[in-house]
């Protein structure tokens, strides 16, 4: 059996997996799930089309991820790429006017916005 480490070091046994498991099979009692936030939520409005030149292989495999999630393969890439993007070396001010502007909001009330999804 493959063993995995913890990202902090320890080591993660059978035991641990088991209980994991069962605690997803029973809905995670005692739990609280919420949905992870689109850093960069499209806006409807201001979307615009924009082309990109993939091979056909990754395409596939775009359209095959996005049947998977059940959306359509334009949010997977918008998805993908916002991940990418939050994820990116930017620095948060930079990741804050990127938010700002995809967002259409000033400096402020984008770190107030975002402020308020965190808290929420």
């Amino acid at each position: 059996m493959k063993q995995y480490i913890a990202e902090d070091g320890a080591p993660i046994t059978d035991d641990m997996v088991e209980r994991w498991t069962q605690e997803a099979e029973d809905g995670f009692p005692n739990s609280t799930l919420t949905r992870e936030t689109d850093p960069f939520p499209p806006s409807r409005a201001e979307m615009k089309a924009h082309t990109i030149r993939v091979p056909e292989e990754l395409w596939q495999l775009v359209e095959a991820a996005a049947r998977a999630k059940k959306i359509t393969p334009s949010e997977y890439t918008r998805q993908a790429l916002g991940s990418s993007l939050a994820q990116s070396g930017l620095t948060r001010e930079e990741k804050i006017l990127l938010y700002a502007q995809s967002n259409g909001l000033s400096r402020e009330a984008a770190i107030n916005e975002l402020l308020d999804k965190a808290l929420a």
